[in-house]
C-alpha cells in the first residue's frame, strides 16, 4: 500500500546515455550502461554515483507526493527519468526529466514487465 507521507524507494535504477545521433546532431537512441560503465565514465567515483542516486530518490519523494495531490488514487507503476552529471569527487547534479506512464519501457529490467502487470 502507498500511504500518504510514506517514503517509497525505487524498485529498480537503470542508467543510460545517448547512444546515437542523427545527421542533424540530434540524439535518437539510448545506450544502456552498467554500474561499472558509469563508474568508468565518472572517474571511478562511486560516491558521486551514490550521491546522484540518493538525490534522485529524494526528489522522487516530492514528485510522488505531487502526483498524490493531483489524484489520490495511487498509480501501480511510474518511471521517473533524471539527467545526472558528476560535479566533482562525491558530488553530482540531478535534474528531473519526466514521468513515464504505465506503458513505459523498463529498459534492462527483465523482471519489470511481470512486476508491473501484477501491480
Amino acid at each position: 500500500d502507498w500511504l500518504p507521507g510514506a517514503r517509497l524507494q525505487p524498485r529498480k535504477v537503470e542508467c543510460n546515455s545517448w547512444g546515437g545521433f542523427s545527421e542533424e546532431g540530434r540524439p535518437h537512441t539510448f545506450k544502456k550502461l552498467t554500474e561499472e560503465m558509469c563508474l568508468e565514465w565518472w572517474d571511478k567515483d562511486a560516491g558521486a554515483l551514490r550521491n546522484a542516486t540518493e538525490q534522485a530518490a529524494e526528489v522522487g519523494q516530492h514528485l510522488l507526493a505531487w502526483l498524490r495531490t493531483m489524484d489520490p488514487e495511487p498509480v501501480p507503476m511510474v518511471r521517473m527519468d533524471f539527467m545526472v552529471s558528476r560535479l566533482g569527487p562525491g558530488k553530482a547534479r540531478v535534474v528531473f526529466g519526466e514521468y513515464c506512464e504505465l506503458g513505459a519501457c523498463c529498459l534492462a529490467w527483465e523482471d519489470g514487465p511481470p512486476t508491473i502487470w501484477r501491480a
